[in-house]
């Protein structure tokens, strides 16, 4: 895989995290100029559109890596799937994401969990949820993948695991791993998780009292 230097990649990351889109797009395209098939420069450009919500030209810049490299660059499908089900083309995801891991020998946390989280909304529940604590034991300390097993432990009513990953989320905050979002996103998402299963809590207890009262 070719590369930008680690001083344009840190030059890069800053640009990105603040927002400043077009500069990031003017210093990738300093290297995308000297090499068109940089890889590093090419996936950049897909998650810099992928960000600012230009999924279709995210899309243009995989797909030329994809071809160059004939469906086989790990990262590429990963991100090619990642784009197909934002895009709700939930076949194409799966098949990308799949691909990705063959490759990877499921051994990538995140595209295991992407793979995850697209088979759950094709529909193959439990596969999904699976493949999520797949991710989990090969990273435990990535904030999103503790996110998503959370959210879909309440989906499918897992009260206990859901209860069971919120008290770890809680004492592994510290140490937790973000990388697209900030630990703030998650805390306010796992706060919301606390707040409903307290509320369903006490419906549960209320709905029991009255049964009781009428027997």
């Amino acid at each position: 895989m070719t590369y930008i230097p680690y001083e344009a990649h840190q030059q890069l990351e800053s640009l990105k995290a603040t927002g400043q889109w077009g500069d990031a797009i003017a210093l990738i395209n300093k290297y995308l100029a000297k090499d068109p098939t940089n890889e590093e420069a090419l996936l950049q450009i897909a998650d810099i559109n992928y960000r600012r919500g230009e999924i279709d030209m995210a899309e243009k810049a995989v797909d030329f890596l994809n071809s160059t490299k004939g469906e086989e660059d790990p990262m590429a499908l990963y991100v090619k799937g990642v784009l197909a089900m934002e895009k709700l083309q939930r076949r194409e995801a799966i098949r990308h994401l799949k691909r990705a891991n063959e490759l990877t020998d499921f051994t990538n946390h995140e595209i295991v969990r992407a793979f995850g989280i697209s088979q759950y909304r094709y529909g193959n529940r439990e596969k999904g949820m699976y493949l999520l604590d797949v991710a989990y034991d090969i990273n435990t300390l990535d904030a999103e993948i503790i996110y998503n097993i959370i959210e879909l432990s309440l989906l499918e009513r897992q009260i206990s695991k859901a209860r069971t990953m919120i008290k770890y989320y809680h004492t592994s905050r510290d140490e937790l791993m973000v990388f697209d979002k900030t630990i703030a996103y998650y805390d306010e998402k796992i706060n919301l998780f606390d707040e409903y299963l307290s509320s369903d809590l006490i419906t549960h207890k209320l709905k029991k009292k009255k049964q009781e009262t009428h027997q």
